[in-house]
């Protein structure tokens, strides 16, 4: 932006933060904490000069495939025949229609695998947590993952409204609940962008040491009650927002945020997971509220 158009820019953020509390609160409380030491090397250049509010779509679902890694190759779902490309094939072919509204996506995550299982190790077997839902499909097989999610999902949208409970199996495979208060994401998908890289495992770092003291840090594969989990998720857009924060809420809250730094992880974790999904305008990409997760 040069230096007129930045004199005759508009403020809009009143107007913002008023459309944003008629989802979630606004956090009174600085996005900063005074006492974090934790820097972003002076190379990581983030966009700080547009407005982010509605960059993001809203979100209807979205699963998440345990990879074991925090990088991908650049199209981290196009591997042919696996679980997360099979689901990406579901999702263009199967998913409309099945929600009123928001996207339907598919990420590959850094939750881990079975590093014993060799079709695991081939992607052709593995876990799937489906968000907004909290809810895990244990082992399913990529050649069925498709036939899986059409019964399933429909029956986890029809449990969500009408507060009931979702099926402990389908098809042979199981669906476990997770217990679990909140999940958050970090892009950390360098070979995509290197500002993702950098900027995912310190907020990590700083979010999980809070979460310590809080009490509500789980480790890998403990998704005990009341535990909020810290994972690094592929490309998601935006990365000049970096970083990029996408939590799940167990109360129902889908929130994203952007141009976090390790100073924004305490007040994230206190404010926003903690503290009743409480937001910054300035730092928010998208937000929504959907029905609570009763299970």
């Amino acid at each position: 932006m040069n230096f007129l158009q930045s004199i005759f820019k508009k403020d809009h953020s009143a107007e913002r933060d008023q459309e944003i509390s008629q989802v979630v609160p606004i956090s009174e409380c600085s996005h900063e904490c005074e006492s974090c030491t934790t820097k972003y090397p002076s190379s990581v250049k983030i966009d700080t000069s547009e407005d982010i509010y509605n960059s993001a779509k809203q979100t209807a679902c979205h699963f998440i495939v345990p990879t074991g890694q925090s990088d991908w190759q650049h199209d981290a779902t196009s591997t042919p025949h696996s679980i997360e490309n099979n689901i990406v094939q579901w999702i263009e072919k199967e998913s409309s229609g099945l929600f009123d509204h928001g996207s339907v996506k598919c990420s590959t995550s850094s939750l881990p695998i079975d590093f014993m299982d060799p079709k695991a190790m081939e992607r052709q077997r593995g876990d799937v947590l489906i968000m907004p839902f909290f809810v895990w499909v244990r082992r399913v097989d990529a050649e069925n993952v498709g036939a899986v999610l059409s019964e399933l999902i429909p029956q986890l949208i029809k449990a969500r409204n009408e507060q009931a409970q979702p099926p402990a199996e389908i098809q042979g495979y199981a669906v476990d609940k997770t217990e679990a208060r909140a999940y958050i994401f970090l892009c950390s998908h360098k070979t995509r962008d290197k500002r993702c890289a950098i900027t995912a495992p310190l907020m990590k770092k700083e979010m999980d040491a809070r979460l310590r003291e809080t009490g509500n840090y789980r480790d890998i594969g403990d998704d005990s009650e009341d535990g909020v989990h810290v994972s690094f998720i592929n490309h998601v857009g935006g990365h000049k927002y970096a970083a990029n924060v996408i939590i799940y809420l167990r109360t129902g809250e889908i929130l994203w945020l952007a141009r976090c730094t390790p100073a924004t992880a305490k007040p994230i974790i206190d404010e926003t997971v903690l503290g009743g999904g409480k937001v910054w305008g300035d730092l928010v990409r998208v937000v929504q509220k959907e029905k609570a997760i009763e299970w």
